[in-house]
């Protein structure tokens, strides 16, 4: 299905690649001949919906996947009206989408550390302060994120977005479906 049609935004070539980001032992990777796209294939055909989301998430540059992830968090329909802190942050991660800087990055940091539960919201903030530029308080020695933090946190607000939804597994479904349109077309994908 997705093999046909190449994933031109993403630069891995090689699953292993892909694992190892995601921090899964070397004796668990596959041959260095199984491509990128192939070992999703063999995940989608599993039926292993959240471990696709996680490798997919690992397999995004960070900006796309935080896009995809805003994508899912913003378009989810909750049952009840999202707290001001929620709304906040999503809105933080909009505005950084639109416009990223450090300013707007920092601000993503600020409202995910200001919200106690890990509910998606929160997680795609993290993601977004974790994408890149230094972690350390302003005015400290710079310190890089590690690599793999900022897909985790996009894994974890898209999978916490599609396990609250009234159809998890159709949520997952099409989670998965606009992150393989993603992949293939990057972030013109997201285009409305």
């Amino acid at each position: 299905m997705t093999a046909e049609h190449g994933w031109n935004a993403v630069r891995l070539t090689e699953a292993r690649q892909v694992l190892a980001l995601m921090g899964v032992e070397r004796d668990e990777w596959p041959p260095a001949t199984q491509t990128v796209i192939s070992h999703y294939d063999a995940l989608r055909a599993d039926r292993r919906r959240s471990a696709a989301l996680d490798y997919l998430a690992h397999a995004l540059p960070r900006l796309e996947a935080i896009a995809w992830a805003a994508r899912i968090v913003s378009d989810a329909r909750p049952a009840e009206p999202i707290s001001p802190r929620r709304r906040h942050a999503l809105d933080v991660v909009l505005r950084w989408l639109e416009a990223p800087s450090e300013e707007h990055r920092r601000a993503a940091g600020q409202a995910a550390d200001a919200m106690p539960r890990p509910t998606p919201e929160r997680l795609l903030a993290s993601a977004v302060f974790y994408s890149g530029g230094s972690i350390a308080p302003p005015g400290q020695s710079p310190v890089s994120p590690p690599e793999h933090v900022a897909a985790r946190y996009v894994a974890g607000a898209i999978d916490g977005t599609c396990r609250a939804a009234p159809d998890p597994a159709a949520a997952f479904e099409g989670a998965l479906a606009l992150g393989e349109t993603v992949a293939a077309r990057g972030l013109a994908a997201l285009e409305r």
